[in-house]
């Protein structure tokens, strides 16, 4: 039997649990759908300055560098399992991956992405801080695609990475066990418009703010690139939410947040912040440590100390653009008998997330389930397969638990020589 085991999603569970396999010498087969590996932490900041705060998100960085050199570990990225077939012998996996257009000898230099003439560019680097760091070219939009026959990026390129000639691959790998970790989508914080999301340009999602802040190295607005002085974060927006369907708790949101509001505060020494918040679910970390930290963070105005940090227990009722065109929250205290308007220079909204589903065909495939809140179950799996699914695709959880429960799921595996 051939003891290959498949993952599938190139995020922090699927990286943990290639890597844990890998070194325990089991060969692994990696698929993941984006351009790069490293999933939704690809996309993160890391929130530290002078000390470490365990965000967890260098970890899944340093793992999907190291995850491309191991021996024994196959990366295909812009690929999607497409089915999963019973076989005598174990399984086999059909595999679907999209053209890169350019190869691995790209360097990252950067030139096609200069002098590409469309607009919004066709050729992109990888997403994020993700690797490989490998550009890739969208036929849509590509001019030489479009008979036009523009060949600028394949001119610059001083390692002759561009392959115009680049077509699908429909592959098939034989495997024994099969490791789901599709990972989560971020709610998408239009759903929730009365926070201004989408017209009002300096309200900005968490996702959005860990990537200016991961980009420029200090939170700007989008609007002037200026330093705002005066912040707003939004804790649980589109989490605990009947309307959003996402009625749970997201789980991660909290832990996040305050060390957004913690890495912005201690990075600008004249940015105040008001942190708003239903409950304060830190889980694995001392909420006091945080209430402490706010409230050790004060600052002299006529001799006197001020805080530069407010907790504040309300969910804002409404965002909206002033005369003064600033951002004024409509908010209500904890009793519901007082409303009051605030105006800020930027506001950040903390989201949840959502698992992300695998296609319906690989779900009938290795006969998965959706819970009522979308999670991913394998109650009934084929006769003698091994189908274990990690990550945020089961339910919510963080960098950190993410990437506990995949070594011990990886190295269960492992000892089991990948079959059942």
């Amino acid at each position: 039997m051939n003891n290959k085991v498949l993952v599938i999603g190139g995020g922090p569970a699927g990286l943990t649990a290639a890597q844990t396999l890998a070194s325990d010498n089991e060969e692994v087969v990696l698929v993941e759908r984006g351009d790069t590996l490293g999933g939704m932490a690809r996309e993160l900041t890391c929130k530290g300055i002078s000390e470490c705060r365990n965000c967890g998100v260098c970890f899944a960085i340093d793992r999907a560098a190291e995850i491309i050199r191991m021996p024994g570990v196959e990366v295909m990225l812009r690929s999607e399992v497409v089915s999963i077939d019973k076989k005598e012998d174990g399984f086999r996996a059909k595999i679907r991956s999209s053209p890169r257009y350019v190869t691995k000898s790209c360097i990252g230099c950067d030139k096609c992405s200069q002098v590409c003439p469309v607009d919004g560019k066709a050729i992109f680097a990888p997403c994020g801080s993700g690797h490989p760091r490998t550009h890739w070219i969208e036929r849509g939009k590509c001019l030489h695609f479009r008979k036009q026959k523009c060949e600028k990026c394949a001119e610059v390129c001083p390692t002759n990475a561009i392959n115009y000639d680049d077509r699908v691959k429909n592959v098939s790998r034989n495997i024994s066990s099969v490791i789901l970790a599709t990972g989560l989508d971020p709610i998408d914080a239009r759903e929730i418009p009365r926070l201004g999301y989408g017209h009002i340009t300096d309200v900005v999602s968490s996702v959005d703010a860990e990537r200016i802040l991961n980009e420029k190295g200090r939170m700007v607005r989008p609007s002037d690139g200026t330093s705002p002085k005066k912040i707003a974060v939004i804790q649980c927006v589109g989490s605990r939410n009947e309307k959003t369907g996402v009625e749970y708790c997201s789980k991660f949101c909290c832990k996040y947040g305050t060390k957004i509001a913690q890495l912005i505060i201690e990075g600008d020494p004249d940015t105040d912040l008001d942190f708003y918040f239903m409950d304060l679910r830190t889980l694995y970390e001392p909420q006091d440590d945080f209430k402490k930290w706010a409230n050790d963070m004060k600052r002299k105005v006529e001799k006197k100390k001020v805080p530069r940090v407010r907790l504040i227990r309300s969910m804002p009722s409404q965002a909206f653009l002033g005369d003064d065109g600033r951002i004024w929250l409509r908010t209500s205290d904890e009793t519901d008998s007082e409303i009051t308007e605030t105006p800020y220079d930027l506001v950040i909204l903390s989201v949840g997330m959502r698992p992300r589903a695998p296609p319906d065909l690989l779900a009938r495939s290795l006969d998965l389930a959706m819970d009522g809140c979308g999670f991913v179950r394998c109650e009934n799996p084929k006769e003698g397969a091994r189908v274990i699914v990690l990550g945020a695709a089961s339910e919510p959880m963080d960098i950190e638990e993410t990437v506990t429960r995949a070594m011990a799921a990886a190295a269960d595996v492992a000892r089991k020589g990948g079959s059942a």
